[in-house]
């Protein structure tokens, strides 16, 4: 995916992609990757799940992936030309301490114009571009020491960093 490629650099035998869906009964696994789709193969007696929701049960934790999560797959390609999984990699949720997450209301506060901030966007630029909050500057992750220029000079200006959510 492009957007993985930002801050990850792409390993043979393993892709990052968003979860599609699981399909049980031929034991395959969609997967989205930037704007087409992949089905790979498991075996679930085999397949190793990383952060999942039931670590004895691959099954369950297969069918609790959220559509649209995050996920790392290792894999070969099998005589057949499709790719076998041997794991896969759930992206956990981040854990941000309450006192530090920004309400919805708060930024539409700012945006209203009686505070002076900064929003950064620290998505990559492919999904920056795609959309962000008004008045947002992307700096993604990666390129932050790149951009401090980019960055209030008033020391006492609020700053608000944000990605694609807690997710």
């Amino acid at each position: 995916m492009k957007s993985c490629s930002v801050c990850h650099k792409p390993v043979d035998g393993q892709m990052r992609a968003f979860f599609d869906q699981v399909a049980l009964k031929s034991d395959s696994i969609q997967l989205k990757l930037d704007n087409s789709f992949e089905v790979v193969k498991f075996d679930a007696e085999e397949l190793k799940v990383i952060n999942g929701s039931d670590p004895k049960n691959v099954k369950k934790s297969l069918k609790d992936i959220k559509k649209g999560h995050e996920v790392r797959v290792a894999y070969v390609v099998g005589a057949d030309g499709m790719k076998q999984i041997s794991e896969i990699s759930i992206k956990p949720a981040m854990k941000v301490p309450a006192e530090k997450q920004v309400k919805v209301e708060e930024v539409e506060k700012l945006l209203s114009g009686k505070v002076k901030y900064t929003l950064v966007d620290a998505r990559p630029p492919v999904k920056f571009q795609e959309g962000s909050i008004p008045t947002a500057i992307n700096i993604p992750l990666p390129a932050f020491q790149k951009n401090l220029d980019k960055l209030p000079k008033d020391k006492g200006e609020l700053l608000v960093y944000f990605c694609a959510g807690v997710t």
